[in-house]
């Protein structure tokens, strides 16, 4: 039989190791963000604006799972009511707590949105949207279709306070697929610690199966910006000063698409060389793009005009860029993107290592 005080004891040194690691994890983190570089560092409100994004997007997906478990765990009145309990977070502080959310690819969809939402903001209400209205207008009925749909699917974006909304529909698939069933996990997580209820993995699997299964990306905003920006480009009707229409109409999704169709890549890589935190970014683009200098200079402006992407660039970066984009021809700016080109995953795996043996290099 175990000694109850040596239990005590082993509950008390368990404690203190939490406690200990719960420090070290504090304190590591800050020193992390103390040894960022100023241009590497995200703004409070986009810190903030990004949290309220993320726990709408848990919360999104986990009500759904709650439904579909309350109804197969219908004989267990406790849990039923802690399910349907809609003011009460059962995932989130879970997932917080495991520091499971720390992703480098739902970080950078985060940090998009944020800046999707400054952009839109950023704009008088009635110049919002006017280049796109247009198009729902065309005589096209292909394209007056598609811009009908990219504009329903703008409303989505926000809450009845016009604040951003991050929703299951508007990630990639297989970050949507991953959110999916980390969620489900904690969901598990909860159901058998603090109920005690065995057996449960069929009912979760099948529940975030049904949500997973339901998805389709193609209904995005993402994917239909860049379906239309890819049918006017195949009609020769996007071009230099339709990209500068998108921007300055605060419509930052479709901005990415027409100059991820121009640059033969895909949004995700867009938004990774636009957001360069030493601001070459943009020039490389438009020149790749192949945009002329009178408007890749109103773009540059309209970037900047509204505050950089990241907080630590100081001034008006305009003039450094173009001086950038005047120095180096379109052959030679593909030539850098054709990296961006690749597999993600490949990409992903080049940065890791690069970011890994800087220090070692310098050493050296």
């Amino acid at each position: 039989m175990a000694d109850p005080g040596s239990t005590r004891r082993e509950g008390r040194s368990d404690a203190a190791r939490l406690l200990l690691a719960a420090a070290r994890e504090r304190f590591a983190v800050a020193a992390t963000d103390l040894l960022l570089p100023d241009q590497a560092r995200l703004t409070e409100w986009q810190r903030v604006t990004a949290a309220a994004l993320l726990s709408r997007l848990v919360r999104s997906i986990e009500d759904e799972l709650r439904v579909h478990l309350a109804e197969r765990f219908a004989e267990h009145e406790a849990l039923v009511a802690a399910l349907s309990s809609a003011r009460v977070p059962i995932a989130l502080p879970i997932l917080e707590r495991a520091q499971v959310l720390r992703d480098a690819e739902l970080s950078t969809l985060l940090v998009r949105r944020v800046e999707e939402h400054r952009f839109w903001t950023a704009r008088a209400p009635l110049t919002r949207d006017e280049y796109l209205f247009e198009l729902v207008r065309d005589a096209d009925e292909a394209v007056a279709a598609e811009a009908m749909e990219l504009v329903i699917a703008r409303s989505r974006r926000f809450d009845r306070f016009q604040e951003p909304v991050l929703g299951k529909a508007e990630l990639p698939a297989e970050l949507q697929h991953k959110t999916v069933w980390i969620v489900a996990a904690a969901l598990r997580h909860y159901i058998v610690q603090q109920h005690q209820i065995g057996a449960v993995d069929a009912a979760v699997e099948e529940a975030a199966g049904a949500l997973i299964a339901g998805y389709d990306e193609g209904d995005s905003l993402e994917a239909r910006a860049l379906r239309l920006a890819k049918r006017l480009h195949a009609a020769g009707r996007f071009d230099g000063p339709a990209l500068v229409r998108t921007i300055e109409d605060g419509m930052l999704p479709f901005f990415l698409a027409g100059l991820s169709t121009l640059c033969a890549l895909e949004p995700g890589a867009t938004w990774e060389v636009l957001a360069d935190p030493r601001g070459r970014g943009p020039a490389l683009l438009l020149r790749a793009a192949g945009i002329g200098r009178d408007e890749a200079a109103a773009i540059l402006l309209a970037l900047n005009a509204r505050g950089p992407i990241f907080s630590g660039q100081e001034g008006d970066a305009t003039a450094a860029q173009l001086e950038l984009f005047d120095t180096m021809d379109q052959g030679s700016a593909r030539e850098v993107l054709r990296l961006w080109q690749a597999h993600p995953a490949y990409r992903a795996s080049v940065a890791r290592i690069s970011t890994r043996a800087r220090p070692a290099a310098e050493a050296a």
